[in-house]
């Protein structure tokens, strides 16, 4: 019996956060049904979930059973996974994670929309910076709402900032916290704030790391070594480019309008967005990525590194 009571959720998109949400939940023990708009689109997003299962198995065969999980295990989570294309077919869910694309109106009307259907049960947005207060008017029972930060790459990443809006039930926030436990995560309780806890720390600081590239005054990989002084496994504009660079852009935005001008993006970050390189989701952000393995600095960015 799980923590949290719950026995079946459901997964709204299986794009870059909802795949590896989807993923953490199957292997869970959570029978896990995914919806998104089409069956290429389930298609693409559960072969990124076996390619990332068979790198666990790969793990635990190396270490010798100390890292990974077992070929069993695999089979298991791939068992515990269906997909729909239908909305409806989510109306059973015990409790929905929606993980569309970082638009305010986007997941408004979903929430929207699974509410019209007659939904009355846990329904949480995996958002980095939206207003969980707002998202929680559009689904109607704003004290079965919360927000779920799940943190880029999910299975490999512990932490899971967990946001009520001003009008969820201690209930629910229970549930969220237990559920965390049963996702093997450990909760980080942040205020319905702009960029919540996380990104308000840390969108300034890869925006300023950014700068640092912009003014010439150190290159993309030194940037990145700068913070290997700090303790941090991965610098800013590496980690940059798994969340995405449209999502940074975004997030900086909120803090922007909220917090003042001291929060303004870098005009390099807005022009990399308008130039469509996001990161690790189009292959070339501050590296050039073959899938999730960086091949070299990006070209565009590189000319501004010190001469």
């Amino acid at each position: 019996m799980s923590e949290s009571g719950i026995n079946k959720i459901g997964v709204i998109g299986i794009g870059t956060m909802g795949n590896g949400i989807a993923q953490v939940a199957a292997q869970s023990g959570f029978d896990t049904r995914v919806m998104d708009i089409s069956d290429e689109v389930l298609e693409r997003g559960l072969g990124i979930i076996n390619k990332s299962l068979d790198r666990l198995v790969k793990a635990y065969e190396k270490s010798g059973g100390e890292k990974g999980i077992t070929a069993e295990a695999k089979d298991a989570a791939l068992g515990n996974l269906s997909t729909t294309t239908k909305l409806e077919d989510l109306l059973d869910r015990e409790f929905i994670i929606e993980a569309a694309p970082e638009k305010p109106e986007l997941k408004e009307e979903i929430n929207r929309r699974i509410g019209g259907l007659g939904y009355d049960r846990l329904l949480v947005s995996n958002t980095s910076g939206i207003s969980i207060t707002r998202l929680a008017a559009a689904y109607g029972r704003p004290e079965q709402f919360m927000g779920m930060h799940f943190m880029n790459p999910v299975p490999m990443q512990q932490g899971v900032e967990i946001i009520r809006g001003l009008k969820t039930s201690d209930a629910t926030y229970n549930t969220v916290v237990a559920l965390c436990h049963d996702m093997s995560k450990i909760e980080i309780p942040a205020e319905d704030k702009a960029g919540f806890a996380i990104n308000r720390m840390w969108v300034p600081f890869v925006n300023e790391a950014i700068r640092v590239v912009e003014e010439g005054i150190a290159g993309v990989v030194d940037v990145d070594k700068c913070t290997l002084c700090l303790g941090h496994r991965m610098g800013p504009l590496m980690t940059a480019d798994y969340v995405g660079l449209d999502v940074m852009l975004f997030i900086a935005d909120v803090l922007e309008e909220e917090f003042g001008s001291a929060y303004k993006a870098s005009p390099l970050l807005k022009r990399m967005v308008e130039s469509g390189q996001l990161g690790t989701k189009t292959g070339i952000g501050f590296y050039r990525w073959d899938g999730f393995k960086a091949e070299g600095v990006n070209p565009d960015v590189e000319r501004f590194r010190i001469k």
